[in-house]
């Protein structure tokens, strides 16, 4: 097998993730891309990639279905599947791979076009360039309820303004309760069961912060860009629609907190 392949089974071991023994395919072809039947879909409110046009499906396993019970955290049957291509002015570079296993955890691959765009093979684990490594996918990935990010009823169903789908998008995977930067206190995933509490809860969170969010989607330094991820180049026109949102918010009245004057 070759290192590539060996060394995210060492890291999952070694970190005692779920699914670590199994091996990832070499090709897209045998992750089932074409063989596969597969429904294409288009998040609402998408990630930021630095301007790449991006394509995405989704295959379930024949006669199985998603359990959409709880609305934020939908239950994807084991063997789902789910691709997302990236092209680059008119050329694909890359299509990233998620699969929920048999003992229900998940995995990630992200798999390399040739020039021609005629096969894409699987990335090296530790990533090159702006591709990401596999322990980045578990970084954005995992932190959230469910993995599969754009497949939501926040993402296909809630009509959320459009500041704050930008936000659960680009920042929200992360900044919730449960992720991997809960402890700085920015609520910014929005809800589908409460779009109004989590609306006014993003909004509570933000406006104290607002400068420092602002400073860090503008910032070019690696080290201090949000999001930290996958981005080189500053989103002009979604930092500008958050920063609209802000002003707008910060020149409405704070909600009253009951006490007497």
């Amino acid at each position: 097998m070759a290192m590539g392949n060996i060394l995210p089974l060492l890291l999952a071991a070694a970190l005692g993730l779920p699914g670590a023994a199994a091996a990832l395919p070499p090709r897209l072809e045998d992750t089932g891309f074409e063989a596969l039947e597969k429904t294409p879909f288009t998040p609402r409110h998408a990630l930021w990639s630095d301007g790449s046009a991006k394509r995405r499906w989704l295959h379930l396993p024949r006669g199985s279905a998603i359990d959409t019970a709880q609305p934020d955290a939908w239950e994807f049957p084991r063997g789902t599947r789910a691709w997302k291509e990236f092209s680059e002015n008119g050329r694909k570079v890359e299509t990233r791979y998620i699969e929920r296993l048999a003992d229900g955890s998940w995995r990630y691959a992200t798999y390399l076009w040739n020039r021609e765009g005629t096969q894409a093979v699987l990335a090296p684990a530790e990533g090159l360039g702006k591709i990401p490594s596999r322990t980045d996918c578990l970084a954005c990935h995992e932190g959230a309820p469910v993995p599969i990010l754009g497949y939501s009823a926040v993402q296909l169903e809630a009509l959320l303004p459009p500041a704050l789908g930008y936000l659960h998008a680009n920042c929200g995977h992360c900044h919730n309760d449960t992720g991997p930067l809960a402890n700085v206190e920015l609520a910014l995933a929005q809800r589908a069961a409460a779009p109004a509490q989590s609306a006014a809860r993003t909004r509570a969170t933000v406006l104290p912060r607002a400068a420092d969010l602002l400073r860090k989607m503008r910032s070019s330094y690696a080290l201090t860009r949000m999001p930290p991820l996958g981005v080189t180049i500053p989103d002009a026109e979604g930092i500008a629609l958050v920063a609209r949102w802000i002003q707008e918010q910060e020149q409405q009245p704070r909600p009253s907190t009951g006490a007497s004057p």
